[in-house]
């Protein structure tokens, strides 16, 4: 299986100028737990997390209305090709200890890959798997 077959397509961006209050807004309107940081010309530079978002809140008493989502992002973070193969993105993921893998065909943002996508992937395999396995058992 590829990763192409199992990120999530629509992404939530907001550009590096956006408030952490704005980022905060988008991720509860979109049902998301992270956001993607664009340039003005759409760009990856960085990823933000709700948790990115409630640890600079909570912990450094940031204002979540003049605090930046560039002050908080996670910087150039590690993308994956949208034609490498699912146990690559998990190698990648393990080894960059990260749930959330921006997808980038030719180097333009295309997608998100989460660890929930993986594992549904994961569980649809096993289930075809399984299926074939109990029709092998019925002849």
């Amino acid at each position: 299986m590829f990763v192409r077959q199992c990120m999530e397509k629509s992404v939530v961006t907001c550009q590096t100028n956006a408030s952490l209050q704005e980022v905060s807004r988008k991720m509860n309107d979109y049902k998301v737990g992270s956001v993607l940081i664009t340039d003005e010309g759409g760009k990856l530079k960085g990823i933000l997390t709700d948790r990115d978002v409630a640890l600079a809140v909570g912990t450094d008493s940031t204002n979540p209305a003049s605090a930046c989502a560039c002050d908080v992002m996670t910087a150039d973070p590690v993308t994956i090709d949208f034609e490498a193969d699912l146990d690559s993105a998990v190698r990648v993921m393990n080894r960059s200890h990260v749930r959330r893998l921006p997808v980038t065909e030719h180097g333009r943002l295309v997608g998100i890959l989460s660890s929930s996508d993986v594992a549904r992937a994961i569980h649809q395999e096993f289930d075809q798997f399984i299926g074939i396995e109990e029709s092998y058992t019925k002849h």
